[in-house]
């Protein structure tokens, strides 16, 4: 029972929201992409690292809203549905996607990659790649995007705790949402580096601030 449903639409969204605004601003202070004249589709090197730096927010954003005032007033269920939901939810995990573009239109900006750096991508990558076949395998990509928040029959589940969801609850975070941090080691690409740091930083934000306050609600003392 949410006592206070108005207080806690907003609880703890002023360091979510407002900390990745502030992580965005010192982002776009650490690249200077004025002089990169590469495009791709007719897009310039800044305008995509823009995109880059922009889809977190608004992802994020927007899961904020839906999943709160799922809880407070299923105001997702009186309108669109889960099902609209979660359409707009992957088009926006496919929306982060563009930030590979940077890498090609960036490249070798830090420094000049070769195989020492293609070899320590691939390493990097596993961890990531394993976390995405266990979420499809054990977790479900519904649940990985908020359905506990719709469905109470999650209530009553336990945690998963096969795959890799064995050696950590958060391989999520830990280790999927570190998957553009391969791409930059493999480019060399300083701005794909500033955006893989904003991204995994800004998802813990949403994490501390946004996810586990739900839990709290959703799962109660389980």
């Amino acid at each position: 029972m949410i006592e206070n449903k108005l207080s806690f639409f907003f609880k703890r969204q002023i360091w979510h929201l407002g900390g990745t605004i502030v992580l965005f601003y010192i982002g776009a202070q650490l690249v200077d992409l004025d002089s990169n004249t590469k495009t791709f589709l007719g897009i310039s090197a800044l305008s995509w690292f823009m995109i880059a730096m922009s889809v977190p927010i608004i992802h994020q954003a927007y899961v904020w809203i839906c999943w709160r005032s799922e809880l407070c007033w299923q105001s997702i269920s009186n309108t669109i549905g889960f099902k609209g939901y979660v359409i707009l939810f992957f088009i926006l995990i496919i929306l982060r996607l563009s930030a590979i573009v940077l890498c090609f239109v960036d490249y070798g900006s830090l420094y000049k990659p070769g195989w020492l750096a293609w070899i320590l991508s691939i390493i990097l990558f596993i961890p990531g790649a394993y976390t995405m076949y266990s979420v499809k395998k054990y977790f479900g990509f519904l649940r990985a995007a908020g359905a506990d928040h719709f469905d109470l029959k999650y209530k009553d589940m336990s945690f998963e705790k096969r795959g890799i969801f064995k050696w950590t609850p958060n391989a999520m975070y830990t280790f999927a949402i570190g998957i553009p941090f391969t791409f930059a080691v493999a480019t060399g690409s300083q701005s794909m580096f500033v955006v893989a740091i904003y991204t995994y930083i800004s998802v813990w934000l949403h994490y501390f601030c946004t996810e586990r306050e739900d839990f709290k609600i959703i799962y109660g003392n389980n």
